[in-house]
């Protein structure tokens, strides 16, 4: 069945593309973040083992509204930690951190890493007329800026 929600599939295409890297940031820092959790320690430990879990929870919902909107789009999101490790621009963390302020550190450099890859996905968004898109991704554009605050606010 032909797909006709006011889009043109090459745009929807351009938009799901752009979709999918986010969609793998989100994925590689959720990974990182949850990592985090399990192996913070230090004085903050409850505090920032809180933060962490309530930060990965956050990515998870924010993964699956990604891949929904990429669906709606008709296209297939990935799936896979090898198609988000192609796609994303955050790093999956290869060895241990055990310095609570370098896991802050981190953190807050992929939150902003997402914000500006998130700015690029809404001027794509509306450049082509998706306006679903854009104001679904100034949602997560703000939740990426506020947990960014609130983890650098622990560096300060």
């Amino acid at each position: 069945m032909i797909m006709d929600i006011g889009l043109q599939k090459k745009d929807r295409k351009v938009i799901t593309d752009a979709l999918s890297r986010v969609l793998a940031d989100t994925f590689m820092l959720y990974a990182k973040t949850h990592g985090f959790h399990w192996n913070v320690t230090g004085p903050h430990f409850y505090s920032l083992h809180n933060l962490f879990k309530e930060l990965y929870e956050d990515l998870i919902e924010g993964g699956d509204t990604l891949a929904e909107r990429i669906r709606a789009l008709g296209h297939w999101a990935p799936g896979s930690f090898a198609e988000f490790s192609g796609l994303s621009a955050v790093k999956e963390e290869t060895h241990h951190i055990y310095d609570a302020s370098d896991m802050l550190r981190q953190l807050v450099l992929d939150n902003e890493l997402i914000v500006r890859r998130l700015k690029e996905v809404f001027d794509v968004a509306e450049a082509n007329s998706d306006t679903v898109t854009a104001d679904m991704i100034t949602m997560r554009m703000e939740a990426h800026s506020k947990a960014a605050w609130m983890l650098r606010s622990h560096l300060e």
